[in-house]
Parts: structure tokens; sequence; C-alpha cells
């Protein structure tokens, strides 16, 4: 208990599994804590004591399912390891006997090594956030996946980036001062993944090291902010490992600004890698995408789509890798068909390094180091058909295939390697001398040992007897009962059976020392040269991580192409003008689920020439009207994908594309409260859409739908057709609005960018059927009785609804209809005319007035301004009119 409560002190905020022989144990509070959260009992050591200690324990080789769940409660987990075994401890002079015991390892969210705690398509990031100043602002992220060796610094030079990058990287544990944490679960929420304070300053050791990677890596020096978030990560990272080296490959600093940015409710609302129904991979962009054959490949296809490119030297690069690939289809599924031969080899590299790879994981290592002379022959082959330089840049493994490292592997390992090292059966017969030696002197002693059986059988006259062993009492001779008159007088008796008795003799004694001498020695010259083989694979780390990154470009390229060619993508045009012209473009995955040619494609031409464009000119934002299920949403969205597609260098679901580069990609498309933050579905729709409008640049594309929808409906009105003019005037951006509020569509005659387009509905008698085609122009009408009837709603309900609505269009025909309440020459009607209700009206206005910045006020705005504000200004005129005091 000493012993414990030593190594407990080392690590007071870890549960302790301490290993005593078959079990991990855990003691006081730990196993009070772990004993609900694992379903086991809770028990006492010296229970008659007058204060016992709680205790709690899990067998050794189970230990890997009780330790998956306490990481995934969030729990930091110390890891407590018998060095050596019982019989030495009891060799030692003195009084301490005791087995020495210590930390191998601490294991927390951030810091996962083993498979069964990894998902091999997506790598587990450690984070450490370090502000520049005061949070929010400017901040530096570094990010370390311990099981990979990726090393990432981000520069985030505002909040909003920042929430981006946390939210793309996905990190299951991040490290920041305390005074960060609430700044964190606010921006968070939910998501906020386990947070763990900041340790002190990072040493100057730690400093020199990130210094001396980041030149390894051929990178310029990093800012003081990154060195430190860095060191910290490092520092950190290795506390989880003692005495253990880190596989880092480089430093490798990630700017957001040069790549597209999509935020998390783009995200979300994209479907980029999880479906909002039920948040499995099946039915996102990425299920789609992956046909990638090996993890790393996943792992990069994933980090692709996250973050596609800015600029068009790299996406061209790709995109005539992919060309490539798709001019040599043999080639190409030849390629495909080895690369899935090949395991997660820097993930093994890395365990390796760590000294927990097990031989069949190393015998996975040398398989996947075998194919890589035919990847590589058969990408030259690729290469000596085509004349493109960027090709060799992307398909290319390189001169070093670490033929020395699968030599090795290949030399000393048995062709199926045991999972683990206990029993041996790890070498290969001939690959040492001494260890053959020893495994034949351990062979020849069994043999020994039948002869003996043999002997005693001639000797004894029984017939029966026989020759056994087990772990408790090793080799005896067993002996029937009915025959143990004929045992001679040298047989010592060993042990009493209900049907027999067993016996042992000096030669039986001298002859199991000899066996099981030999087969000790067997094991521990076994295990020794498993041990070498295992730093050799360290050694050569470094060079297996360069491998694996060429394959998992290669692996990514090839299943591009692959999608490319099976469902029919074409190459995008990408320029620098902002324009987006899409000619029969289709939604990947709503194509991907309904069965061939069902899709119906649709074209999109926007152009953002800037504030002061014409009308002549092509619309840069479109006004999308017409029923639900029509296909609005899934419009935009492919629209967004499309262009997200291009950027990561992909070929496109369309008959052709010209895309300007786009800087953001923002979608406001559904609707849904948030729980975390306590705030209404119609709150979060004003609190996503003002961070767009606050975010949005000229080169972004900004798709919303049904903006204003959750409050009033001239509220929601006056709210949409502000935004869309915002969008139009101030940010100039390509856009797509779509609305119920048919009033929307006058715009199109008052802003010289904005057009009508709708989703086509052939209707007749009662029923309508969706057309899901975009055609110039605005909806006759929302259909939304037609789409009741269609989802069942019953036919009194229905039938009222009919009456309802034929009554408000009358009177909405002899009264003002809703498209005057933004014209110049409107004359409102305030619900109640009275004075007091004039007076509230006009404080309003002048309210506002108050609150305008005249500065930043444009022509365009400012009619806009007083247009949506007919009542008020009514209501200020009755009141100068009627000589009001006020």
């Amino acid at each position: 208990m000493r012993q414990y409560l030593e190594l407990k002190a080392r690590y007071p905020d870890a549960i302790l599994m301490f290993r005593m022989g078959d079990f991990y144990e855990m003691f006081f509070e730990d196993a009070v804590t772990v004993g609900p959260v694992l379903d086991i009992a809770v028990t006492t050591r010296d229970r008659n004591a007058e204060d016992p200690v709680p205790m709690a324990g899990v067998p050794y080789h189970a230990v890997a399912g009780y330790l998956k769940i306490l990481v995934e409660r969030g729990f930091k987990v110390a890891i407590c390891e018998q060095l050596e075994a019982p019989e030495q401890a009891r060799k030692r002079k003195g009084a301490d006997k005791i087995v020495r015991r210590d930390v191998v390892r601490v294991v927390t969210p951030g810091a996962l090594i083993d498979d069964e705690h990894l998902q091999s398509g997506e790598p587990n990031y450690l984070a450490v956030l370090v502000p520049e100043r005061d949070v929010p602002g400017p901040a530096r992220l570094a990010l370390l996946d311990i099981s990979s060796g990726e090393f990432v610094i981000v520069l985030a030079h505002d909040v909003a980036t920042l929430r981006a990058e946390l939210v793309r990287f996905a990190p299951r544990e991040i490290v920041a001062g305390s005074s960060t944490h609430a700044f964190l679960r606010a921006e968070l929420g939910l998501a906020c993944p386990r947070l763990e304070v900041e340790p002190t300053d990072p040493s100057f050791a730690l400093l020199e090291r990130v210094r001396q990677l980041r030149r390894e890596g051929g990178g310029d020096p990093l800012d003081t902010s990154s060195e430190r978030a860095a060191a910290l990560a490092l520092g950190y990272a290795e506390a989880t490992q003692p005495g253990q080296t880190l596989l880092i490959h480089r430093i490798r600093v990630h700017d957001p600004t040069a790549h597209l940015c999509i935020d998390e409710t783009s995200l979300r609302n994209l479907e980029m890698f999880r479906t909002m129904r039920d948040g499995g991979k099946r039915g996102s962009l990425l299920w789609v995408l992956d046909g990638t054959r090996t993890a790393m490949g996943q792992r990069m296809l994933r980090s692709w789509l996250a973050a596609p490119l800015c600029e068009r030297t790299g996406i061209l690069a790709r995109q005539d890798a992919i060309a490539s690939l798709l001019a040599e289809p043999r080639l190409r599924r030849a390629l495909h068909a080895r690369l899935a031969d090949v395991r997660d080899v820097v993930r093994l590299a890395a365990r390796a390094r760590l000294h927990s790879a097990n031989p069949r994981e190393l015998g996975a290592l040398r398989d996947s180091l075998a194919a890589l002379p035919d990847v590589a022959k058969l990408v030259r082959e690729l290469g000596t058909r085509r004349t493109d330089t960027t090709l060799a840049a992307l398909l290319d493994l390189g001169n070093d295939l670490l033929s020395d490292v699968h030599a090795e592997l290949a030399r000393v390992l048995v062709d199926v390697p045991p999972a683990s090292t206990r029993e041996g059966g790890i070498v290969r017969a001939g690959a040492d001398r001494s260890l053959d030696d020893q495994r034949t002197l351990r062979d020849g002693g069994r043999e020994a040992l039948a002869a003996i059986e043999v002997r005693e059988r001639g000797r004894t006259a029984i017939t029966n007897l026989k020759v056994q062993h087990n772990r408790v009492f090793g080799y005896f001779i067993e002996v029937p009962r009915s025959q143990l008159a004929r045992v001679p007088s040298d047989y010592v008796r060993k042990q009493t059976t209900a049907n027999a008795e067993r016996f042992v003799t000096s030669e039986l004694a001298e002859h199991e020392a000899k066996v099981l001498g030999a087969q000790a020695a067997a094991l521990e010259r076994e295990l020794e040269l498993f041990e070498q083989l295992r730093e050799r694979v360290s050694e050569a780390a470094q060079r297996i991580c360069s491998v694996g990154e060429r394959l998992a470009c290669i692996d990514v390229l090839a299943a591009l192409a692959e999608l490319a060619e099976s469902n029919g993508w074409v190459r995008p045009e990408l320029v620098d003008e902002p324009v987006l012209e899409l000619v029969e473009a289709r939604h990947p995955v709503v194509e991907r689920m309904l069965q061939k040619g069902r899709f119906v494609p649709n074209d999109v031409k926007l152009a953002a020439f800037g504030k002061g464009s014409t009308a002549g000119e092509a619309a840069r934002l479109w006004i999308v009207t017409g029923p639900n299920m029509g296909g609005k949403s899934t419009a935009m969205r492919q629209t967004a994908l499309v262009t997200i597609l291009a950027q990561i260098g992909s070929y496109v679901p369309a008959r052709s594309a010209r895309i300007g580069i786009v800087d953001r990609v923002f979608t406001r498309v559904g609707a849904a409260d948030d729980l975390g933050r306590g705030e209404s579905t119609f709150m979060v729709e004003m609190r996503e859409t003002a961070q767009i409008l606050a975010q949005a640049s000229a080169r972004s594309l900004v798709l919303l739908d049904e903006i204003g929808r959750g409050t009033a409906t001239f509220d929601g009105l006056a709210i949409a057709w502000a935004i869309v003019e915002h969008l139009h005037d101030r940010i100039a951006c390509r856009a797509m609005f779509a609305s119920h509020y048919h009033e929307l569509c006058a715009l199109e005659g008052r802003l010289p960018g904005v057009s009508n387009v709708h989703v086509a509905v052939h209707e007749e008698r009662q029923t309508v059927a969706f057309l899901y085609r975009l055609e110039p122009g605005p909806a006759g009408r929302s259909y939304g009785i037609q789409v009741g009837r269609l989802a069942g709603l019953p036919s009194g309900v229905l039938d009222r609804a009919e009456r309802v609505l034929e009554r408000l269009e009358q009177e909405g025909r002899s009264n003002n209809p809703q498209l005057d309440l933004f014209s110049a020459s409107a004359s409102v009607r305030t619900p109640n005319d009275s004075p007091s209700q004039r007076m509230q009206m006009a404080l309003a206005l002048l309210q506002a007035l108050l609150e305008l910045d005249l500065d930043d006020l444009s022509p365009n705005a400012a009619h806009a301004w007083l247009t949506a504000r007919n009542a008020e200004l009514s209501a200020l005129q009755g009141l100068a009119m009627n000589d009001d005091p006020a």
C-alpha cells in the first residue's frame, strides 16, 4: 500500500490501475469512483480493520474494454505495471522483496495509441490553446496526434476562425489555461471535449526540441506563441508515455486563410462527415467519396475535405493527377487493388516507437511493406505514359521503399506471428543460432520424456501408465488406482486424485529441469530478438511515415478517379473571377441514394461583379421560391458541395462547371433549437445568420433557406428583406436565398444583381407533382395545403385550411398586399390608430435614427431603411397633422 500511495501521489488527478498478478486493482476513492462506471463490485481490503480500504479490480486480459469505457467518460487513467517477476523480487537481498512497479502509460482521450480506442479513418488530436493576448482574440492552436506523429500548428487570427478550426480538427482533449475553459465551453457547447488545465511554462529544452523539429521539417521558424503551444503539447504528450520517445514526423503550420473555410453550421447542414438524421457516416459526403483502400488514405481524404484549397496551383496538380489515373483505368485498378494489402503503416511505426507494437502488428507492417515494390512499379508505368510534370509530385513513392526494414522483418518473424509475446512462437527457425539451440534442447527433452513413459510401462507392466504435465505440479507419472500394487519403490508420491495417484522419480525431475530450463531460455531469447526487431522498426519510423504519406495521397487520388469514372463526374474549370456556372449539376449524396438516372440535375449561374453591377449583367443573388419538398434546399446544398469538391481537387457531378475560387462557404439550411445554450430555433437562426453577415466577403458563397420564418410574418419578412439587401449591397457575394415570402421577388426589379428562380411544379386538380427543376421567375404559390395532403393530413383539416386561405387571400386583395409594405408609396394602416399607438411608433423611429451609422450609410441602404419604416413615418406624419404636443 505504501508503494501504491507513492505512485498515486505522482498522479493525483488520474485513476491509478495498479497491477497485482492477474488483476489491475484500484483503491480508496478511485475504487469508489470507477465501481459504478465499470459496473464492477467494490469490496474492501482488510475488512476487519477499523477503517477498511475500498478496492475494485479488473482482470489484466480484459483491461482494454474497461479502459475504453473510462476514457470515453473523460477520465485520465495511469497504468501501473509490474516491472519484474515475483521470483526476481524474492531473490533480492534485504527486507524489500516487493515487486517493483511503476506507471508506464497515462491514458487520456487525447493520448490514445491502441487500435481498440481509435477510429482507423479519423485522427485523434490532443490540442493546446495559447491565446496571443486575452480571449477572445488571436490564438495559436497546437494539435498533436500521438498515434500517427502528426503535429499541426494552427494560426487562428480571430475567435470565429478559432472556433471553426476547433470544430474541424475535433480534438479529443484540449489543454488550456483555466481562465480559457469557460470560453471553450461557451463556444463549443455540447461538442466541448475533455479540458485539461495548462501546465507550467515549457522548459528551454522543450522549446529547443520544437525548434529542432521545425528545422528538420524544412519550415520557417515559429513565432513565440506557436513555439509555446507546440512545446506545451509535446511536454504534455510525453508525460503520458513515461520513458518513451514520441514519433513526431514534422511540425506543419496551417493557415486557415489559405483554405476554404467551412464553419460548424455549414459542416452540419451540408452533412459533410455525419448525417443530421442519426449522426452516422452513411449518407454523408465523406461516405460518397470514400473509396480509399487504406486507413491513411481515409484520414487524408477527411483532411482534404475539411480544408479545401484556395490556391489554384495545388488544385490543378490534384486534377492533373486524377486525369492521369482516369486515362489508365487498368493501371489504376491494379494500383488500388494492391493498396488494399497495405495496413496503417504510420500508426504501426508510432506504436513501434512507443514499444507497444505486438508481433502480429509487426507482421502486418512486414506484409504492407511487401506491397511497396508493386505499387511503385505501377506508378512508374503510369508516369511513363504521361508528360505532366505534376504527376511525379503527387503519384510517387520516392526511392526509399524500405526494403531493408522489410527484409529484417521477413527474416525474423514467422509467417503468422501471435498477438502476444507471452507464449513465444514469434521468431522463425534459422533466424538465430542461439534460439535454435535452445529449441533443440527443449524439443529433445520432450522426446526423452516420451521415452521415459515407454520404458516405465515396460518396467512396471502398467500399460496405462502416463507421463503428464500441468502448471502446478510440473511433470509426473500418473497410475490408475487399480494398478497401485505394481508401483516400484523408487516412485515418490506427489498427488492423489479421485481415480489415480501421481508420482515423480529422480530421472523425471532431472529431465523436467532440462526441458523447462531450455524452454525458459528459448522464450527469453525470443523476447530479446523481438525487442531488437521492434527497435529496428522504431529507428526507421520517420522513413515509414514519409512513405505512408505518399501512399495516402496515391490512395485518395485513385479513389477520386474511380469515383469520377463510375459516376460520370467532370473536371471543373477553376478561375479567379467570382463566377459560379454549373450545367446540369447534381447532388452527390442524393444521386447515390436514388436509382441511376432518377436525379434531376439543375443549372446555376451566379456572378458577383461587385457592388456597382448593372441590371444587364448576370445575377449574383438568386431568390428561390417554390413549395416545400420541391427541391430548393437540395439545389442549394448541391451548389455548395460541388464548389467544395472542386476546391479539394476532385472532379464534380455536373456536365460542366466553371467556378471562381471561394474563400468561405456559408449555409443556413434547416431549423433546430440549441438546448445546450438555451436558445430557441429563431434565436439560433438569427445568431448563425449574424455570424454569416459578419464574416462573409465578396469571394464567399452564401446559401440561406427560409430566414425569418420563426417569428411573426411581417417581422420575418422585414428581416429577410433587409438581409437580402445587405448581401447584395454590402457584401456583394454569390448567394442563394430560398424563401416562402413571395414579396421578396419584388427585389428583382429593385436590385440589379438579384434574379428570381423557382422550383417547377405540375399541378392537376388538387394534386401536385414536384419536377425538381429550377426555372426563371417567381413561383406562383407555395402549395402548402397540397404538400399537407401528400403528407397525410386529415381531409377535414385540409378542407378547413382551403376555406381559411381563400378568405385571407380575399382580405389581402381588398387591403394592402404585403408586397406594398416595402414600396415607397405605401400607406400602411396601423392596427390601432390611436395617438398613443402613433406615439410609440414615432419614438421607435427616432430611436432607430439615433442608432444609424451615417458615415457608413450608402444611398441604397438609406433608401431601404426608409422604405422599411413606412408605418413609423405615417405615425410621425399623423402626430404632426394633429399638432400633438409631443
